[in-house]
Order: C-alpha cells, then sequence, then structure tokens
C-alpha cells in the first residue's frame, strides 16, 4: 500500500507550480512594455525516486513512484547567438548616421560653392573684371573689382568660421559620448559585482572551484539591465563579449579589454599643458595639442575603433584626407574640407599674384608691392615699417587670405602691365590684359593641393568638392540603410525568442489555469479518499 498522505503531497506540489507559472505569466504580460526585458518561463521537471538503496525491495521502491513534478526554476528565453549578431550590427549603424550627419552640416556650410557661393562670387569677379577692360583708366571700376575680391575672401573667412563652429560642436558631442561611454562601462562593472554576488547567495556550496554558473538560474533582471547596458555600449564601438565562471563578463573594444568583473578601464582625451595661447575649454586645448582628437584608455592604449557613435566622431573631427599628418587619419572629415578651400584659397591668390607680377612660378615674392591677395601676418609691420614674417613662409588659407595693403593703395594696379625695356608698370588701356585674366580664370588648368588633390580648372575644383561631399553622404547613408535593415531584423528575430507575445501568454495563462483547476479537483478526488479510507473503512451495513 502506498503512503497515505504521497498523492495529497504531489496535488499540493503540482497546485504551487501551476500558481507559479501563473506568477511568471503575469510578470512577463506587466513587462511586455520594458525596454530589455527578457520573457521568463519557469522549467518543470518530472520528479524522481531518491538515490538506490539495496535494502529497499524492488516493491518498496514501487510505492515511492508517482512524485509528480518539481519547479526547476525560473530561465530567460534568449539566444546567445542573435544577441552577438545583434551587437555586430549596431556599430555600422551609428557610425554611418553619426557621419551623414556631420557631413550633412558640412553641406549645409559649402554646398552653395557650386551655386550661390563661391562660384557665383567668382562669377561676379569676372564680371567686373570684364567691366573694367572697358575702361582701364576708370578707377570706380578698377575699386570695385578689388571690392568683389574682397568678397570672396569674406566668404572664404565665414566657411572658416562655420567650419570651426562645426568642429567645435562636434567635439562637444564627442566628450558627451565619452562621457555616457564611461558611464555605461562602470555601470556594466557594478552590475557585474551584484550578478556574482547572486549567484554566489543561490549557489552556495554547491559550485566547485573548475564549476561555471553561467547558463543556471540567476537574478534574471539584473541580467537583463546589464544586457541592454551592453547593447547600448555596441553602438560606441565594436566589442566582444565573453562570460566569466562567475556569472560576469569581460568586454574587449578592438583588442583592449576594457570591462573584466568588476575591474573596468575609463576614457579619455589625450591633451597637453604644453600648448601655448588660451583657450575656452580644456577640451579644445586637448584637440590643439594633436591638433585631432586622441582617445586614450586609463590602461595606457590608444584607443581605436572600427565602427560605432566613436570612430565616427573621430574621424570626421580628425579626417584631413591627403592633407593628413600626425595623428589625422585619411577620412574625409571636417579638416579635409577646410583644407581643401584652403587650398583653394592659396592656389587662386598665388596664381593672381604671379599673374600680377609679384610672385613667381614657385610662388617665391619677387615684388611684394605688387602683392592682390597675402596673409594677414604678412602685412603686419613692425615699428620700422618692415614686414614680420616672410610671405614664403605663410600659406594664405580661408581664414588668412585678405587683400594685400599694395592693392587697397591702389585699385588699377590690377590692370598695369609690365615694360618689358624698362621694367616699370603701366596702366594698359587696351583691357587685353585684364581680360586675359578673365580667361586665365575660366580655363587655366592649375594644382589644387600640394600633394595633388585636384588638377584643373577654378571652376572644376569648386565641383569636384562638392561632389565629393555630396559622394561621401550618399555612400555613408547607403552603408546605414544596410546596417539598419540588418539591425533590424535580427532585433525582429530577437524579439521573436526573446519578446513578450500579449497573445501567447494569454494562452499559456489558459493552460495554466486549467491545470491549477484539474491539480485542485484531484486534491479532492484524493480527500474524498482518504476520508473513505479513514472514517467508513471496516463499518459494514453503513
Amino acid at each position: 500500500m502506498r503512503p497515505t498522505f504521497l498523492g495529497l503531497e504531489v496535488s499540493k506540489r503540482t497546485i504551487q507550480l501551476s500558481q507559479k507559472a501563473l506568477d511568471i505569466t503575469g510578470s512577463n504580460l506587466s513587462n511586455s512594455k520594458v525596454e530589455g526585458y527578457t520573457r521568463q518561463n519557469i522549467d518543470i521537471g518530472a520528479s524522481y525516486l531518491n538515490k538506490y538503496s539495496y535494502w529497499q525491495s524492488r516493491t518498496s521502491r514501487m510505492a515511492l513512484a508517482g512524485q509528480g513534478a518539481i519547479g526547476i526554476g525560473v530561465d530567460q528565453i534568449r539566444d546567445p547567438y542573435i544577441d552577438k549578431r545583434y551587437r555586430e550590427s549596431t556599430p555600422a549603424v551609428a557610425e554611418n548616421s553619426t557621419k551623414c550627419d556631420i557631413l550633412k552640416e558640412v553641406e549645409n556650410v559649402l554646398d552653395n560653392i557650386t551655386t550661390d557661393g563661391l562660384t557665383a562670387k567668382l562669377d561676379t569677379f569676372k564680371k567686373a573684371l570684364s567691366n573694367y577692360a572697358e575702361q582701364p583708366d576708370n578707377e570706380e571700376l578698377a575699386s570695385i573689382v578689388r571690392n568683389e575680391a574682397f568678397s570672396m575672401t569674406n566668404l572664404l573667412h565665414s566657411y572658416y568660421a562655420d567650419l570651426e563652429d562645426i568642429k567645435e560642436t562636434n567635439l562637444e558631442s564627442l566628450e558627451a559620448t565619452v562621457e555616457d561611454t564611461n558611464k555605461i562601462i562602470e555601470r556594466i562593472a557594478n552590475f557585474n559585482k551584484a550578478i556574482v554576488n547572486e549567484y554566489a547567495a543561490m549557489a552556495l556550496g554547491k559550485l566547485g572551484p573548475n564549476e561555471s554558473v553561467t547558463g543556471s538560474y540567476g537574478p534574471n533582471e539584473m541580467l537583463d539591465e546589464r544586457n541592454l547596458l551592453i547593447d547600448e555600449l555596441s553602438y560606441k564601438g565594436n566589442i566582444e563579449v565573453h562570460d566569466n565562471p562567475d556569472g560576469s563578463v569581460r568586454i574587449s573594444m578592438n583588442g583592449v579589454e576594457i570591462i573584466n568583473g568588476e575591474k573596468f578601464e575609463r576614457l579619455y582625451m589625450k591633451g597637453s599643458d604644453k600648448i601655448d595661447g588660451e583657450f575656452s575649454s580644456e577640451l579644445l586645448r586637448n584637440y590643439a595639442a594633436y591638433n585631432s582628437a586622441v582617445l586614450r584608455w586609463t590602461s595606457g592604449d590608444e584607443a581605436k575603433f572600427q565602427g560605432g557613435e566613436l570612430k565616427a566622431y573621430v574621424d570626421l573631427l580628425n579626417g584631413n584626407g591627403v592633407y593628413a599628418t600626425g595623428y589625422q587619419n585619411d577620412a574625409y572629415g571636417i579638416p579635409y574640407y577646410e583644407s581643401a578651400m584652403s587650398a583653394f584659397a592659396h592656389t587662386f591668390g598665388n596664381y593672381m599674384n604671379y599673374f600680377n607680377g609679384a610672385v613667381d612660378e614657385e610662388g617665391k615674392i619677387i615684388d611684394a608691392d605688387r602683392l592682390l591677395f597675402c596673409t594677414k601676418e604678412y602685412d603686419t609691420l613692425d615699428r620700422n615699417g618692415n614686414r614680420l614674417a616672410e610671405y614664403e613662409d605663410l600659406d594664405m588659407t580661408i581664414s588668412n587670405i585678405h587683400i594685400a595693403e599694395s592693392w587697397m593703395k591702389n585699385a588699377t594696379m590690377i590692370g598695369e602691365v609690365q615694360d618689358e625695356s624698362t621694367g616699370v608698370w603701366k596702366l594698359s588701356l587696351d583691357g587685353n590684359h585684364i581680360n586675359q585674366i578673365v580667361e586665365q580664370i575660366n580655363n587655366k588648368s592649375l594644382e589644387f593641393g600640394s600633394r595633388g588633390d585636384y588638377e584643373g580648372t577654378c571652376y572644376g575644383y569648386l565641383l569636384f568638392i562638392s561632389n565629393r561631399i555630396s559622394q561621401n553622404i550618399d555612400f555613408h547613408n547607403s552603408r546605414y540603410e544596410a546596417a539598419y535593415a540588418t539591425s533590424n531584423a535580427l532585433l525582429d528575430s530577437r524579439d521573436q525568442v526573446s519578446g513578450v507575445s500579449e497573445t501567447e501568454e494569454g494562452i499559456n495563462m489558459l493552460t495554466y489555469q486549467n491545470w491549477y483547476n484539474a491539480s485542485a479537483r484531484l486534491m479532492t478526488a484524493l480527500d474524498d479518499a482518504l476520508d473513505r479510507l479513514i472514517n467508513n473503512t471496516g463499518r459494514v451495513g453503513l
């Protein structure tokens, strides 16, 4: 005869399990809209007999059979492979999205160079020259030419100011991203500590020195919070995540271990206190130290990125294309477009100076009084009236190009030609010299950039720069769309596995309710049987 109360114990345990299953279902439904929540499930297994004992007979062991079900633990329904794939796709989304946004800011500044910007200014300058060619002795028309040239230099200065504003804004954004990254890293390390403590309490005395708690039942809500932070970190840069036996994780970013259990590294921008000059912020001082943003970990390792938001900022703040030096890179970032427009200022200004007899073909000054364009520094004089800097040592850029003092004093200087016999410069009244300047602007092939970035006309170069930035935006936008589609598909796959389906949970709720009702009915039946056994057995005739 079986133990009297075994059936009641089995029924009680089944009712408890069905109640707990309903609890978990209710928790899933309550958290269905909570970001990062992973669907939970109660793992149930069949109860088994105690260890085999030789003194037990087969009959006595059979009496212990049918002990019902037991709850093994509450598990998360999650696929590590999908997590890995998703975290590999998100850096490309963040990188290309950020690059598109920054390049569109640059485009807003420079996009008009082929419409109503620098190209239009160049057209107006040529038109003023053509009008002046009809009356070379007209000082008013000559002044208009000089004023149009002055307008061109002012537009170049505005390009510089706007690009510097974009650079400073994105430096601040980089600083905010670095701070956000450090906060995420620290929080993951804190969760590592808490999770290890929870696992240690739950598995106290059950784990050997070489055993791992990974994959066992743990603090599910803490694991969700940590996984959500790891997802956020994957937007900052490419990461590799590995489980530690104690339940913590270790994370590497481009070969540098930034988190291992409670230990973690912080990211910072390297700078120097030896940089001269006044800076409005420590951030700008650090950038000026290397003319680029140099990121390092507190371990001393240089922070390099294969993707993510951090790579986007570093590439576009340090990207100087063919002009890159030092810590700069060859991406087409904000410094490149500054350098490209400076190349226009330098090449156009120097060629105009050459045509006016101020410099030779190599740009070496031969007659300072014939300069049309120069740098601000070159026109600076000391007490004796001597220039403080040599023209050859100063490149004209979009920040320092301006109308030379010699042209300011004599507007008609641009219409003068040199007498071959006397070497004296005199005003040419036929206008051929001025018309030749117009023809040279239209057709002369020049080399822009010290490393041969482009060779062609002034108009061709401005179109080249405009096309390059448009192509860069289109390239990163297409990569963003492809990466976003992949990331979204993986996120949908993860939601199908780990997300809460209200329909599915509703079906589970009905199933567990029926299970509960059936278990309760079983207990009633067992109670009736026990009542019959105790109160009515042996009472004949009743």
